[in-house]
C-alpha cells in the first residue's frame, strides 16, 4: 500500500494541472479500493486569468469498523483575485462562508505548515524504472503514450501522458497564486521528469496497485471556455456562516 499512499500524498498536496489562455473546464475522477473500504471522487475545476473554481463530489464506503467513517460530500471552493475573496460551499449542509483572502490565509497557515511536515515525512524515496511506450493510444479522448513503472519487487504501475497537450502559462500562474489557499486532494501534477514525463506534460490516466489495494486516476474532460459553467454558481438559499466544515 506504500506505493498507493505515496501517490495519494502527491495528489493531495498539489493543485490541478490544466488550463487554457481564456479559461478551461477540467474534470478529473479517482477511485480506490483497499482493506478499509473504497472511495470515489469527481472534481470539476475552472481556471481563468483571475479566478479559480473547484467543485468536488466525494464518497467513501468503509468496511468493518471503518463503516463508521463512511461519508458522502459535495463541496466547492471559489477564489476570486479581482475582489480578493474565497468562498467555501458545503452543498450537503446548504451553507457557505466568504472571507477576504488575507483573512483566510491567516487561518490556514498553521494547517499548511502541518501538511508540509506530513508531506516531508512521507516523501517517496523509491525511483522506479520507467518503460516508455513507442505506441500512441487514445485514452479518455486524448492521444497519449504509456509509461510503465517497474518496482524493485517486479510489480508494475501505469501512467498515460498526453502526447501533445501541455500546461498553459495561465494554468501555471494560477496554480502559484492559489497554492496558499487551496490544496486539491487528488490532482496529478508536479515534476515527474525523472520517470520520463515532460515537466509541462499532462497525465490523463494512472493506475497503481499492490497486494493491499488499487488506485486509479482519470482526466475525463478538457474544454476551453470563457465562462464558468453553472455548476459553480453560488446557491442563493444557502446560509452564510463564519466557519464551515467541508466534511
Amino acid at each position: 500500500m506504500k506505493k498507493i499512499s505515496s501517490f495519494l500524498f502527491i495528489s493531495i498536496l498539489i493543485t490541478s494541472n490544466l488550463s487554457a489562455q481564456s479559461g478551461t473546464l477540467v474534470q478529473e475522477t479517482t477511485s480506490a479500493s483497499f482493506k478499509m473500504g473504497s472511495m470515489e471522487s469527481t472534481i470539476n475545476t475552472y481556471y481563468s486569468s483571475d479566478s479559480y473554481s473547484s467543485k468536488m463530489i466525494f464518497s467513501f464506503k468503509g468496511k468493518g469498523l471503518a463503516r463508521l467513517m463512511s461519508r458522502d460530500a459535495e463541496n466547492a471552493t471559489i477564489i476570486s483575485f479581482s475582489d480578493s475573496t474565497i468562498v467555501k460551499i458545503n452543498y450537503k449542509k446548504k451553507r457557505f462562508s466568504k472571507k477576504k483572502l488575507s483573512e483566510a490565509l491567516e487561518e490556514i497557515k498553521s494547517n499548511l505548515n502541518k501538511i508540509s511536515e506530513d508531506n516531508n515525512a512521507n516523501e517517496v524515496d523509491e525511483s522506479p524504472s520507467p518503460i516508455i511506450s513507442d505506441t500512441l493510444e487514445m485514452i479518455n479522448g486524448f492521444e497519449s503514450y504509456k509509461i510503465t513503472l517497474v518496482d524493485e519487487d517486479g510489480s508494475e504501475q501505469f501512467i498515460w501522458v498526453a502526447n501533445t497537450l501541455r500546461k498553459s502559462n495561465t494554468a501555471k500562474m494560477m496554480q502559484e497564486k492559489i497554492e496558499a489557499y487551496e490544496r486539491s486532494w487528488m490532482n496529478f501534477d508536479g515534476d515527474f521528469s525523472e520517470i520520463g514525463i515532460d515537466p509541462d506534460g499532462i497525465i490523463v490516466k494512472a493506475i497503481f496497485g499492490d497486494s493491499e489495494g488499487s488506485f486509479e486516476y482519470n482526466l475525463t474532460k478538457y474544454i476551453d471556455t470563457d465562462t464558468p459553467p453553472e455548476i459553480f454558481n453560488q446557491p442563493k438559499n444557502f446560509k452564510k456562516v463564519k466557519k464551515l466544515k467541508m466534511f
